[in-house]
């Protein structure tokens, strides 16, 4: 009868501490619906191969309805949510050089292109992070293509516009 108790007890322990890991977890869903602001302004010392993200001071907008980011001069490209599961190992190896700058972040991987709406591991043009801290009042979007070039990658920094 005593180790019946016990196993219970041990049970209820474990599952309230599964419990509470689960729960100070946030999914992409929330971190978009509640922490991704709908514009920032910034800086990227380097450009992306894509618009909006080019170098220097921009702001970029987000419209999380219909899945774009715009910038101050109207340039627009579309995004799309990349999860866990579809991640390729290229860009799983690219968020692991990343993991120091991530930590302490609530951030997601979004797939982008300027023709196909919520692009896929297989439609995008590129990968990038997006990074949120303080309830996502600052923002980093890091650019995860790492071919040969002159020059860095494109890292904006923003903070709510």
């Amino acid at each position: 009868m005593m180790t019946i108790k016990r196993l219970l007890g041990v049970l209820t322990v474990g599952l309230a501490l599964m419990t509470l890991v689960a729960c100070g977890q946030k999914s992409t869903e929330s971190i978009i619906k509640n922490e991704l602001k709908d514009s920032y302004t910034g800086y990227s010392e380097n450009p992306g191969y894509e618009r909006p993200f080019i170098e220097g001071s921009d702001t970029l907008t987000f419209d999380k309805k219909d899945n774009t980011i715009t910038d101050s001069n109207d340039y627009e490209i579309y995004f799309g949510v990349i999860s866990e599961e579809d991640k390729t190992s290229e860009l799983k190896s690219v968020l692991k050089e990343l993991d120091s700058e991530l930590s302490n972040t609530d951030n997601f991987t979004i797939a982008v292109s300027k023709t196909v709406k919520n692009p896929t591991v297989d439609d995008a043009t590129a990968f990038y992070q997006i990074a949120l801290t303080d309830g996502g009042k600052s923002i980093k979007i890091y650019e995860l293509r790492r071919d040969p070039r002159d020059y860095g990658y494109y890292e904006f920094s923003g903070e709510v516009a």
